[in-house]
C-alpha cells in the first residue's frame, strides 16, 4: 500500500475481530521500532498480538491503526513494514497506551471519516446513521448494507468496537440493547477542540487546500465534518465556536450561508492536541 494512495479495504478486512485499544498501541510501538518488514508471526511473537495460519488479529490491527492514521504500511510478499504518521509520532509522545479519551475518540474519527478505508465505517457513520437517528435495529442496519454493499457483512466487529472498553466504547457514542443501537451525539467539551480544529482543518487541507474561506455547507456537505461526532447542525455550529474562541478559525455569521475563515493549520493543532488536559 503506498503511503499516499487513497485506498478501501475489503468489507470484511476486519476477519470479525473488532479493533482492540491494546492491539492498536502494539502495533504503533512496533512502527516506531523502525523493525523494516515482518511477516504477520514475526509482528506476532515482537507484540504478542495473536495469530495463526488462516487468520488471526495482527493484520486487522495493522489495517486499524492504518484507517486511523496511526500508521502508514507497506506489503510485500506476504510481509509488513509499519512506519509512524505525524499523528503516531505525537501518541507515542503524549499517550503511547492509548488511555486518554482524546486519543480514543480521534482513532474513532479517522476510522469512520467519509474517505476511510474502512468502508463500513464510512458507510455507517457519514451514510446510513445520519438518516435513522437516534435510534436502528440489527433488521434495519443489515437491509442498508446489504443494498449499499450487495453483500452480507458480520457486524459483531462494529457493535464490539462501540460497547467494549476494550475497544472504543468508552466513548459512549452508540449504545447496544438486544438488537437495537441507540445513538448518543458526541458532547462537545473544550479540553478537545485541537481535537475539533486538527479534524476539521486537516480535511480542509487535503479536500479544499487552495481556499482559506469556505462555507458552511461545504464543511457538512464536502468535508463531513461533524459526521463521525455524530452531531447535527446545533451542535456543529457550538463546535465551530469554540473553535473560533480558540483562534483557530473565524465564524462569519452575517453572510448567508455562514462562511468559516482558517486561522490556524492543523500542524498546530496537532502540536497542542494534549495541551489542555488536567
Amino acid at each position: 500500500m503506498s503511503k499516499e494512495e487513497l485506498v478501501t479495504y475489503h468489507l470484511n478486512f476486519h476477519q470479525s475481530f473488532a479493533p482492540e485499544i491494546e492491539a492498536i498501541s502494539r502495533i504503533v510501538s512496533l512502527a516506531d521500532s523502525d523493525a523494516g518488514f515482518l511477516t504477520k508471526e514475526e509482528i506476532s511473537e515482537k507484540t504478542m498480538i495473536p495469530t495463526g495460519k488462516s487468520s488471526g488479529k495482527v493484520e486487522p490491527h495493522i489495517y486499524y491503526a492504518a484507517a486511523m492514521k496511526l500508521i502508514t504500511f507497506e506489503k510485500a510478499d506476504r510481509k509488513y513494514e509499519c512506519k509512524l504518521t505525524r499523528l503516531g509520532k505525537l501518541v507515542v509522545l503524549e499517550d503511547p497506551y492509548l488511555v486518554e479519551n482524546i486519543s480514543k475518540l480521534l482513532l474513532h474519527v479517522f476510522l469512520a471519516d467519509k474517505h476511510s478505508a474502512a468502508m463500513l465505517w464510512s458507510y455507517l457513520f457519514n451514510e446510513f446513521i445520519p438518516k435513522v437517528m437516534p435510534d436502528f435495529n440489527d433488521e434495519l442496519i443489515q437491509n442498508a448494507i446489504e443494498r449499499h454493499f450487495s453483500s452480507n457483512v458480520n457486524l459483531t466487529p462494529f457493535r464490539t468496537c462501540y460497547s467494549s472498553d476494550l475497544s472504543l466504547g468508552d466513548l459512549g457514542l452508540i449504545r447496544l440493547k438486544d438488537k437495537g443501537y441507540k445513538i448518543e451525539p458526541h458532547r462537545i467539551s473544550r479540553e478537545n477542540v485541537y481535537v475539533y480544529g486538527y479534524v476539521l482543518l486537516e480535511k480542509w487541507e487535503q479536500i479544499l487546500a487552495d481556499r482559506s474561506e469556505i462555507t458552511f455547507d461545504e464543511i457538512t456537505d464536502v468535508l463531513y465534518f461533524g459526521k463521525p461526532f455524530l452531531w447535527g447542525e446545533r451542535q456543529l455550529r457550538d463546535a465551530l465556536d469554540l473553535m473560533q474562541d480558540a483562534g483557530l478559525i473565524k465564524v462569519n455569521a452575517q453572510l448567508s450561508p455562514i462562511t468559516i475563515i482558517k486561522n490556524q493549520n492543523s500542524s498546530f493543532c496537532l502540536d497542542n492536541m494534549y495541551s489542555l488536559l488536567i
